[in-house]
């Protein structure tokens, strides 16, 4: 009978031990499979969202766009949410249309693109180091046919499936042709300061018409470390200029003093009148290029300029804040 017992405990005892391991085995392999439903169930509203075919990798793409998964050699996705990319070249065998730039804005799963035309928009997700946006809208205006065919690449490059990383402030997509590597858009100062700014039109008493200036006038503006150097079509000069990321305070902007007529009178006179006191700015993407808008004080007035990288810098290192004549 002791025999029994004994035996019976130890067959209890050997009993408990396969089932625990049993219980183990399953729970560990059952993870995984949670993982995976949740990963199909992700990729389906993936696939239909963004056109994505394998379930699995849009799975992995939602939970990466989240910030919950593509991390390490790439950065984690989670990363790029709220902010604006820029690039001003390409390498590989596409060349960037001289002047233009590339900008990516990306919010909560959806990408903005924009190559120089046309806005493009839509979804992407991340499935590891592979960005996908097979499926972007695109605005239809009519542009130069150099910027309408970089749209069509950018779109063409986005839908690729390029593989990411994101490190320093930099976000480089590369499709094993070509490769764009993008920063920050910068923000104030450093804005204005990258290029020169050719006038291209007067905003008038009501604040909301813009009038084209004479195609003969040329006048543009020109910052540098606190300054601001005017060529107003007839008069030139400079002054101070301090720039926050919304405002432009001018000081007294000490000119030549040659007697105008005409257009170069009426575009001189327009310009003295708004680059006074407390200014208020925007830039943005525009079909003819990057568009400074300078409203006055009043917020009636205002200047519009285009980017001009070339304009003005033969003049930079010899205008001074004293008149020249």
């Amino acid at each position: 009978m002791t025999w029994k017992t004994g035996t019976r405990r130890v067959l209890l005892a050997t009993a408990a031990v396969t089932l625990v391991s049993a219980l183990t085995a399953c729970a560990s392999n059952s993870t995984p499979a949670a993982g995976s439903s949740s990963g199909s169930s992700s990729g389906s509203s993936g696939s239909s969202a963004a056109g994505v075919s394998a379930s699995g990798k849009a799975g992995s793409a939602s939970s990466s766009a989240t910030g919950s998964g593509a991390a390490g050699a790439a950065g984690a996705a989670s990363d790029l949410t709220g902010k604006t990319l820029v690039a001003k070249e390409v390498t590989g065998t596409y060349t960037i249309v001289p002047g233009s730039t590339i900008s990516i804005t990306f919010e909560n799963g959806s990408l903005a693109a924009r190559a120089g035309c046309n806005n493009m928009f839509g979804q992407y997700t991340v499935s590891g180091n592979v960005l996908n946006a097979p499926q972007l809208a695109s605005t239809m205006m009519a542009c130069d046919e150099a910027l309408m065919k970089q749209d069509t690449w950018l779109a063409a490059f986005l839908a690729s499936s390029p593989t990411w990383t994101y490190s320093g402030g930099t976000l480089t997509l590369t499709n094993g042709t070509d490769t764009i590597a993008l920063t920050e858009a910068p923000t104030g100062a450093a804005v204005l300061e990258d290029t020169g700014w050719k006038l291209v039109g007067l905003i008038s008493q009501s604040g909301s018409t813009v009038s084209a200036i004479d195609p003969s006038v040329i006048a543009w503006l020109r910052f540098a470390d606190g300054q601001v150097l005017v060529n107003a079509a007839c008069n030139s000069g400079s002054g101070t200029a301090q720039i926050t990321d919304t405002t432009i305070t001018f000081g007294p902007i000490a000119m030549t003093l040659r007697a105008c007529v005409g257009p170069t009178q009426d575009v001189e006179q327009a310009m003295n009148a708004v680059l006074q006191s407390t200014t208020t700015y925007t830039v943005k993407d525009d079909p003819s290029g990057t568009l400074l808008t300078i409203m006055a004080a009043d917020g009636k007035t205002g200047l519009q300029l285009t980017a001009d990288a070339s304009i003005g810098a033969d003049v930079m290192s010899s205008m001074t804040a004293s008149p020249t004549g």
